[in-house]
């Protein structure tokens, strides 16, 4: 038999080293890690904010696994509660970053337990970055900004947005009034701050157990004495601003509306505005929140519509302004992932992450010093004005 010409010889060794490249390329990505992501956060508590944030992400991630994850990657997000809890959260990440080869960590939902787990030991011995902060807290002040990467704005922004919106309708008295909630204390700190920069004096500035103490005649008392007015002028309540969560100033809107039935009502993206109606009713009605997104319910964007298609499809519940937050921290980080070649690894993703170029969400752009706050209003049903 005549042997093999060369030509032939050449094939079948052509042939046999690229089914050995496909055998080794198909063993790799059957057996690719996964891209851990790990978050502890509040699950437990009475506000939505962690359910909703972490639904959000949640979303986003399970329709990139169903895509076939990034680059044959799957994203495996791990989570445990710490129920608000600065402590808990310490012991959570600890033993997050100990029982899994994390890449990534995402923010708790508070400025208490952002702190701490951003001061845990293990977490600044580590090359990890938290992202996607829901709490816009001053991390410089708490000297976290090396470890931290916000996406949204801060209180410092929305207390601005807050005050600008008092120059449009209102003059007289304002009260600052701090509810009850796990950044309460930030909001009135960076409302402080930009009141004082304007030479701005609160007739009250009080917690909600003093200011559901106050009678009509000591408010009249405070408009008059903050307005410089005589004893025959009317006296002026100009607007309350709240601080806090929906469930920790629900009393003082009830309150507010009963005593000053005309007076402005304002407060900060920490308030769910669906939780505030249930629990404050009518009085809810008209009070303008500052929104540190794009208003979730709208189509108008491509982002807009994908995150209401994608939370029907894998949540089935109504979008909210904290569902998209985590939705977009999720956007955001896969972007990041994207750009990671080779094996994913924490100081990797990390370089990735603070390389990130900035993404357009329709007016919001995340990335660099843009941070996005616009405001709202709570209407009759209990949605936002839109």
């Amino acid at each position: 038999m005549t042997p093999p010409s060369t030509p032939v010889r050449l094939t079948q060794h052509l042939i046999a080293a690229l089914l050995a490249t496909f055998v080794a390329f198909t063993a790799t990505a059957a057996h690719a890690r996964d891209i851990v992501v790990a978050q502890t956060l509040d699950l437990s508590g009475l506000s939505n904010l962690g359910k909703d944030f972490s639904n959000g992400v949640r979303t986003y991630f399970d329709a990139i696994n169903a895509r076939g994850g990034v680059r044959g990657r799957r994203i495996q997000l791990v989570q445990l509660d710490d129920s608000g809890r600065a402590a808990d959260a310490v012991t959570n990440v600890e033993k997050l970053l100990t029982e899994n080869d994390v890449d990534v960590l995402i923010a708790p939902t508070s400025e208490e337990t952002l702190i701490a787990a951003a001061t845990a030991p293990r977490v600044r011995a580590s090359a990890i970055t938290i992202v996607g902060a829901p709490t816009g807290a001053d991390l410089d002040r708490a000297r976290i900004a090396n470890r931290v990467l916000p996406v949204r704005a801060t209180y410092r922004d929305e207390a601005r947005v807050l005050l600008d919106m008092l120059k449009t309708f209102s003059e007289g008295a304002v009260a600052l009034v701090r509810g009850d909630g796990p950044d309460a204390n930030a909001c009135a700190l960076a409302l402080r701050e930009e009141a004082r920069a304007r030479n701005l004096t609160f007739a009250f500035d009080g917690t909600a157990q003093q200011w559901q103490q106050l009678k009509p005649a000591q408010f009249a008392a405070l408009g008059k004495a903050a307005s410089g007015a005589g004893k025959t002028a009317v006296p002026s309540f100009g607007a309350v601003i709240v601080a806090g969560d929906a469930l920790g100033v629900a009393p003082v809107v009830q309150h507010a509306r009963r005593i000053l039935p005309l007076a402005p009502l304002l407060g900060f993206s920490t308030v769910d505005h669906r939780t505030l109606a249930e629990l404050a009713g009518s009085a809810a009605k008209g009070m303008m929140i500052t929104q540190t997104v794009p208003p979730p319910g709208k189509t108008i964007h491509p982002f807009q519509r994908e995150h209401r298609n994608l939370m029907k499809q894998y949540r089935d519940e109504p979008p909210s302004q904290h569902t998209l937050e985590g939705y977009v921290v999720a956007k955001l980080l896969v972007a990041a992932l994207e750009r990671v070649d080779g094996e994913p690894t924490a100081p990797k993703v990390s370089a990735a992450l603070r390389a990130s170029p900035v993404l357009d969400f329709g007016p919001m752009r995340v990335g660099g010093s843009s941070r996005y706050v616009d405001i709202t209003a709570i209407s009759a049903r209990g949605g936002l004005v839109e």
